[in-house]
């Protein structure tokens, strides 16, 4: 647990450096996906500073943003996204898991593959960062039982979309050896 908010507090500091050195006033849509995209890699290299960056997932924009709807995620009767639905039908046959790992079929020899998705309307960068790391609604896409030492490479691929007046922050991250 201390090394969680030892995380969280660094990874402020890190946002707010970002913040104070990098624009003015908020940010614009690309900044804040690459604030975003930045803290969560530091969540991910941890310590080790024996890895790859990269804040590029081309599918993301081009196949998952275009088809996402807030349909993907599942709520409590109150309404509260509570996760998403891997289950949920895309088209003729197709779950949401499926779409995904066609999506993402690039990777598929990563050692992880995942999609992330949550509400972020009104949030600062910081706070989706601390939306990301509290247990946002995530399909895993690809997996395999590696320890994540063994990872030398991570992409992470931040973008949003805004439906019916609704920001949704969406992720994907990929380790790799």
């Amino acid at each position: 647990m201390k090394l969680k908010k030892l995380l969280a507090l660094a990874l402020a500091g890190v946002l707010m450096l970002a913040l104070l050195t990098g624009c003015s006033g908020g940010a614009s849509g690309t900044e804040e996906d690459r604030l975003v995209a930045e803290a969560v890699a530091d969540i991910f290299k941890g310590n080790s500073q024996n890895v790859e960056v990269s804040y590029s997932v081309p599918a993301l924009t081009r196949t998952i943003r275009p088809a996402f709807t807030p349909d993907w995620f599942q709520k409590t009767p109150e309404g509260i996204i509570c996760g998403l639905d891997k289950n949920f039908p895309i088209d003729a046959g197709q779950t949401l898991e499926g779409f995904l790992r066609d999506s993402l079929k690039a990777y598929e020899q990563s050692n992880f593959v995942s999609f992330v998705a949550f509400d972020s309307t009104g949030m600062s960068a910081l706070q989706q960062v601390e939306r990301f790391s509290s247990g946002a609604p995530v399909v895993g896409v690809y997996y395999k039982d590696v320890s994540p030492t063994v990872n030398t490479k991570l992409r992470v691929g931040v973008c949003h979309k805004t439906v019916d007046g609704r920001e949704y922050c969406l992720v994907v991250i990929v380790r790799a050896q």
